[in-house]
């Protein structure tokens, strides 16, 4: 690897943020689909590609900021998701 070129991060981390992934996809596999679960499932398989090309290839700190951010900002999404009152009838 030339000195140009970023090392690869720490493996551990990776499967923790690759793994965030995976269990929000899940989640959302077991609720009901809409449109909105959709969108955070498509956003959580883009993420977890993304965590998984930094194996051979790590981020720019910037790069890597934002991919984070994005992993926090979908968790909260799913989790409310997740308690978000569904199919009542007034």
């Amino acid at each position: 690897m030339d000195a140009d070129s970023p090392t690869p991060k720490d493996s551990g981390t990776l499967a923790a943020f690759e793994q965030t992934c995976v269990e929000a996809i899940a989640k959302l596999d077991a609720l009901p689909v809409s449109e909105e679960s959709v969108d955070l499932r498509r956003e959580a398989v883009a993420l977890a590609a993304l965590f998984r090309s930094w194996v051979a290839r790590a981020p720019d700190p910037r790069e890597r900021a934002r991919a984070v951010t994005r992993l926090i900002s979908l968790h909260r999404a799913v989790e409310e998701y997740a308690v978000a009152p569904r199919g009542s009838s007034a």
